[in-house]
């Protein structure tokens, strides 16, 4: 007999009213793979760029939603040897071959077959889910089902923008536009714990405060001062900053080149505000600003991550928790302005 379990499914490109709640065949385990109870499933922007088909030709449908998640391992596949039934488990949403150079090397987003769960195979949004051994990480017991699904994604990709792309030093003055998202706020805390000088941007006076309770040293209200990199430059005595973690996107871009010091290094990731921008190419050439792009994090970059997460040194910012049953309202929330650090499901 086929067992069910409870997913949020989409069938149809929209907004958030087509996710739909529903029992759906539970995943079966191959060889290699191990079956995860989820308990808690964090949100990501990449859940929005799915549900509304923006890259409809790379989505197949119906397709489970989400990119992150936690639990308990169920079973394990004949081949697994690494992983036992019982373990609390955050799961690496890159799904790679595991046989190419840069999978050897450990390095996720240089594979050719690079895929994610949640965007190119089902996801998180479920009672259960099947993954590869290398993908489902021991958890440290330090942190909740909630604080590990908003986790794992959110400060590797920090880590990957800030310091394997951006090469950040400690002193050096880090501006992270959007700082209220969930790796906006990751970001901060990182470049923080780095011995970085943290400016930070956000829209409003509440994100403000909690944005410099979390380590910013300070922060610019967009909305007050659309030209930040004006502020930036007041802040800086004219310098600028030295590296600028932009996740933002189109309407960000030419105010974060702006906001650079003479060789300063840009790092964008995301598209949020549009995947277009407009940009004075001069202002990148006279100021010999290096440009540079970041995609997935590394697996190789756990290491370095996970023990800081461990040790409390980065704390996941957990903005609101919604039941699996309230997935298109946890959407919802997700792109709201006033969010601050990460939204999840708990999945009971």
């Amino acid at each position: 007999m086929e067992m069910k379990m409870k997913a949020g499914v989409v069938r149809r490109f929209g907004g958030p009213d087509v996710v739909e709640i529903d029992d759906v065949p539970r995943p079966v385990v191959s060889d290699g793979d191990v079956l995860v109870r989820l308990r808690a499933a964090g949100l990501n922007r990449a859940d929005v760029t799915v549900r509304e088909g923006r890259f409809a030709e790379q989505q197949p449908l119906p397709i489970i939603l989400g990119v992150e998640g936690a639990g308990d391992v169920v079973e394990v596949g004949s081949a697994v040897t690494t992983l036992r039934p019982g373990q609390r488990v955050v799961l690496l949403p890159m799904l790679v071959c595991g046989s190419c150079a840069a999978c050897r090397s450990g390095l996720d987003s240089q594979c050719h077959a690079l895929k994610f769960l949640g965007e190119h195979t089902d996801g998180t949004y479920a009672e259960y889910i099947a993954v590869p051994a290398r993908n489902a990480i021991p958890a440290p017991e330090s942190l909740g089902y909630a604080e590990l699904a908003a986790s794992i994604l959110a400060y590797l990709t920090a880590w990957h923008m800030l310091v394997t792309r951006g090469r950040l030093q400690p002193e050096e003055t880090v501006l992270v536009v959007g700082a209220g998202s969930g790796v906006g706020s990751a970001a901060v805390q990182l470049a923080g714990v780095l011995g970085a000088r943290v400016i930070a941007t956000t829209g409003t006076d509440d994100k403000r405060d909690r944005l410099l309770r979390l380590g910013a040293h300070e922060v610019v209200n967009y909305r007050q001062v659309p030209e930040f990199s004006d502020a930036v430059r007041t802040l800086t005595e004219g310098r600028g900053a030295d590296l600028v973690h932009d996740s933002v996107g189109g309407a960000t871009i030419q105010q974060s080149i702006h906001a650079l010091r003479h060789g300063g290094r840009l790092i964008g990731m995301g598209s949020h505000s549009g995947p277009h921008a407009d940009i004075v190419l001069y202002s990148l050439y006279r100021k010999e600003i290096d440009f540079r792009g970041a995609h997935a994090a590394d697996s190789r970059e756990l290491a370095e991550v996970l023990p800081m997460l461990a040790d409390g040194r980065l704390r996941p910012i957990v903005d609101s928790e919604f039941a699996l049953d309230n997935a298109p309202a946890a959407q919802e929330r997700l792109v709201s302005p006033d969010r601050f650090g990460k939204v999840v499901l708990t999945i009971e």
